[in-house]
């Protein structure tokens, strides 16, 4: 049997007994995206907002330490704005896969191993900051994801990780020769299996290879930053010894005569969001955890006894306040508008706006060709993967369906679509919708398009809603007439 033989065997294992990262649906989105040139920004943010946890995530992590923006970041199409397509898109994938090995960690030593990996990417993050580096996102899914083989052999085969482990501890052998005595393949093989079946970004892949070229201060960085995170979840690594034999090395590495860890390791947790939200870890956790390290004995994170790491991740995600979040979109959208921001932004933004603040809903943003006699979809949010925007089209002669009336008639209207008359090839897969609310685009009282949204129970939409969508379809229209200017 071939190494490659072996390592698909190892990793169809650490598959089918549900220690791989799924690749769910948000994860096979954005793995295509990876490989599509044609993406654009919208379709990136529409997968990111399918997931109310990964919007979150992706959210809190634009706002911390490794982008310190000047205001708070609240909205997707902010992220994809402010940080870029490419940088969203890295953040996005290491944020879904490591949300994912992290509901699998079946013990808690297994859960603070993969907290590790987390606060190893955030501090990776954090020094690549100030070190001034490019990308300090790839940097930090690097550092995230750069133990998930190791992590993925511990959970499957824990008898012979063991094994594995001991080998190099008493023998001080190498990872992949380990690994090739224990289980008949070479570590790096699985590292290069996993970057190939996650499509992962090459300076990650690198990483996550182990790569020994010590010269690029991009492995230098999430080695040290690995190490203070092992001190932080390991027994007896640390003290005042081990902190400053690390700090001596980061600080060759930055090129400057002062780092404190203990601050550091403070600073990195409180900017950070995600290390409350995904461990439950307050200021006066991490303080503890702190002190315990510059003690030097005992596992830190097992002193904080009260921290049950991964619980956050497997709780059910709370629906968004629609009543907080609409005030910050008006605003937005109305800000946009005065400023002439690029049209693409601003339908972007509006489309989030009505995704995540009239719950449960599928959003059609469509326009009219060049003849105004067909109106197609331009964009589409929601969270059927069978729909795309270009399923929804409308016939605009001898059409005399109530949507085409009301398009006609300038007017948005409600409808119930269980109704016979709206037994109309208006959607490929439109069976499970129930109700729905068309609003038309308009620039000096043209028409150009319209806002359809939908919903496949029975909720109606209240006066509030109804409200809500008709202001945020002008402000689209008064966006157009702007950008003509």
């Amino acid at each position: 049997m071939t190494d490659n033989l072996k390592t698909q065997e190892l990793i169809e294992e650490m598959r089918s007994k549900g220690n791989l990262p799924a690749i769910n649906e948000n994860v096979q989105a954005i793995t295509q995206i990876t490989n599509q040139s044609q993406t654009r920004a919208v379709d990136l943010a529409t997968v990111i907002m399918r997931d109310c946890g990964l919007t979150s995530n992706i959210l809190a992590t634009a706002n911390s330490v490794m982008y310190r923006p000047r205001y708070p970041i609240k909205t997707v199409t902010y992220a994809v704005t402010f940080l870029g397509f490419e940088k969203v898109r890295s953040l996005a994938l290491g944020l879904s896969m490591f949300n994912q090995a992290m509901k699998t960690a079946k013990t808690q030593q297994l859960g603070q191993l993969y907290a590790s990996s987390y606060f190893s990417g955030a501090f990776a993050s954090s020094l690549a900051a100030k070190n001034k580096a490019d990308n300090p996102e790839e940097i930090f899914v690097a550092g995230l994801l750069y133990r998930l083989p190791w992590l993925a052999l511990a959970n499957t085969f824990p008898k012979k990780f063991n094994e594995m482990e001991q080998l190099i501890s008493d023998k001080n052998i190498s990872n992949n020769n380990a690994c090739n005595e224990v289980f008949g393949v070479e570590y790096d093989e699985i590292c290069n299996a996993l970057t190939n079946i996650y499509n992962l970004p090459d300076k990650v892949a690198k990483v996550l290879r182990n790569d020994d070229d010590a010269s690029d201060p991009l492995i230098a960085l999430i080695r040290e930053s690995g190490h203070i995170s092992n001190m932080l979840f390991s027994n007896n690594l640390g003290g005042e010894k081990a902190m400053e034999k690390t700090a001596a090395r980061i600080k060759k590495i930055l090129g400057t005569n002062t780092f404190n860890i203990s601050d550091f390791i403070k600073d990195t947790c409180e900017q950070d969001a995600n290390v409350a939200r995904f461990f439950n870890l307050q200021k006066d956790d991490v303080d503890m955890m702190v002190k315990a390290l510059e003690w030097g004995k005992g596992n830190p994170a097992q002193i904080a006894g009260k921290v049950t790491f991964g619980d956050a991740l497997t709780e059910e995600e709370k629906p968004e306040d629609a009543d907080l979040l609409i005030g910050q979109f008006l605003t937005d959208l109305m800000i946009a508008c005065r400023k002439s921001t690029e049209i693409n932004q601003v339908l972007m933004l509006a489309q989030e706006a009505l995704y995540r603040c009239l719950i449960g809903t599928e959003i059609f943003t469509a326009f009219f060709n060049t003849s105004k006699t067909m109106m197609t979809g331009r964009f589409y949010a929601g969270r059927d993967t069978r729909l795309k925007a270009e399923d929804f089209k409308i016939s605009m002669i001898n059409n005399n369906s109530p949507i085409v009336t009301s398009i006609n008639n300038k007017e948005t209207a409600v409808f119930n679509l269980t109704e016979r008359s709206f037994q109309i090839s208006l959607l490929k897969n439109q069976s499970h919708f129930k109700t729905a609310m068309i609003s038309p685009i308009m620039t000096r009282n043209l028409v150009i398009g319209a806002y359809f949204i939908a919903r496949a129970n029975d909720s109606s939409f209240s006066e509030k809603e109804i409200a809500w969508f008709e202001q945020i379809v002008i402000y689209v229209g008064q966006a157009f007439e702007n950008s003509k200017k």
